[in-house]
C-alpha cells in the first residue's frame, strides 16, 4: 500500500544515534524510503554539541529532511526522541504525515541523581564518548527475559553520544512537557509502550493515546524501554499496519478531492 515518496524518519533517544534503529530501518527500507537521524553530539556527529531543547533537536530534524529532499514523512520517535516527534508534530506539522511515539511521554522529568551524574560526566569528558554505555545499564532497561545475544546487540549500539550530548539531552527531556497541548497534535499518531518499561512507564503510554484524538495504542510484551528492539517483529509487524492505514486514508482522501 506504499505510496509514491513514503517516507519513515527515525529519531533516537537520549545518548543514543541512529544504530538503534537498525532492526527497523533493514526490514522497512525495501517499502519506504527510511532515514534514521544522528543528532548533533551523537552517533557519527560525536564532535558536535548537543542540544539542550527538544524545540532545537525538532528544527535539526526538519534540517536534515529539507537535506535528504524529504518533505513529510512519518516521524518515528523513541524516548526522547518521542518528545521531539511531538514538537514537530505541534510546531511543524506539515512536515508530519503520521506520529509513532515509543516509550515516551508527555513529560519527561529526569531523576536528579541521573541530571547529576551525567553533568559530571560531561565536564570530565566533554564532546568524547564516556566509558560505558549509559548513565543506566541497558541490562537495567530492558525486560529480564530478553535474549543474552539481544542485549548485546543493544549493548552494542546504543550510548553512542558524548558527555556533553547526553548531559544536553537529559536537560532538553527534563525541561520538556506538553502535557496540556496533546489535544492540538493531528497527525495519525500510533503510541507503542514496553509492559515493563521502568524508564517511561505504561501509564505514559496510556495518557499519551488518551490525549492525542484517535490515537492507537499498543502495548509491547515482554518489553523494557526498548520495545523495537527487545521485540523487532511485533514492533515492525504494528508499524507496518499503521501506516498502511494512514497510507490508504490519505490515498482516499486524494480520491475523494479529486
Amino acid at each position: 500500500m506504499t505510496e509514491t515518496g513514503s517516507a519513515i524518519v527515525f529519531i533516537h533517544g537520549a545518548g543514543d544515534g541512529s544504530a538503534v534503529w537498525d532492526r527497523q530501518t533493514k526490514v522497512l527500507s525495501g517499502r519506504f524510503r527510511v532515514l534514521a537521524v544522528d543528532l548533533p553530539g551523537h552517533g557519527a556527529r560525536l564532535a558536535e554539541n548537543g542540544l539542550d531543547r527538544h524545540e532545537k533537536y525538532a528544527a535539526e530534524v526538519c534540517r536534515i529532511m529539507d537535506e535528504a529532499g524529504i518533505s513529510k514523512a512519518a516521524i518515528v520517535g523513541h524516548s526522547m526522541g518521542g518528545g521531539v516527534a511531538m514538537i514537530m508534530a505541534l510546531e511543524h506539522p506539515e512536515r508530519v504525515q503520521a506520529l509513532v511515539l515509543v516509550a515516551t511521554g508527555a513529560r519527561l522529568k529526569m531523576r536528579p541523581d541521573f541530571l547529576e551524574h551525567a553533568r559530571q560526566s560531561a565536564e570530565k569528558y566533554g564532546n568524547t564518548q564516556p566509558p560505558g554505555t549509559h548513565i543506566v545499564p541497558v541490562e537495567q532497561m530492558v525486560h529480564p527475559s530478553i535474549p543474552a545475544d539481544t542485549v548485546k546487540w543493544l549493548s552494542e549500539r546504543s550510548g553512542k553520544a558524548s558527555a556533553q550530548a547526553t548531559y544536553a539531552d537529559f536537560e532538553a527531556n527534563n525541561n520538556f512537557d506538553v502535557m496540556s497541548r496533546l489535544a492540538q497534535i493531528q497527525a495519525p499518531t500510533l503510541v507503542v509502550g514496553g509492559s515493563d518499561d521502568r524508564m517511561a512507564p505504561q501509564k505514559f503510554a496510556e495518557f499519551l493515546a488518551g490525549g492525542i484524538a484517535g490515537a492507537k495504542l499498543k502495548v509491547l510484551t515482554p518489553s523494557g524501554h526498548y520495545p523495537m528492539v527487545e521485540q523487532p517483529e511485533m514492533f515492525n509487524r504494528s508499524l507496518e499496519q499503521f501506516l498502511d492505514e494512514v497510507l490508504m486514508e490519505s490515498q482516499a482522501g486524494n480520491q475523494k478531492r479529486n
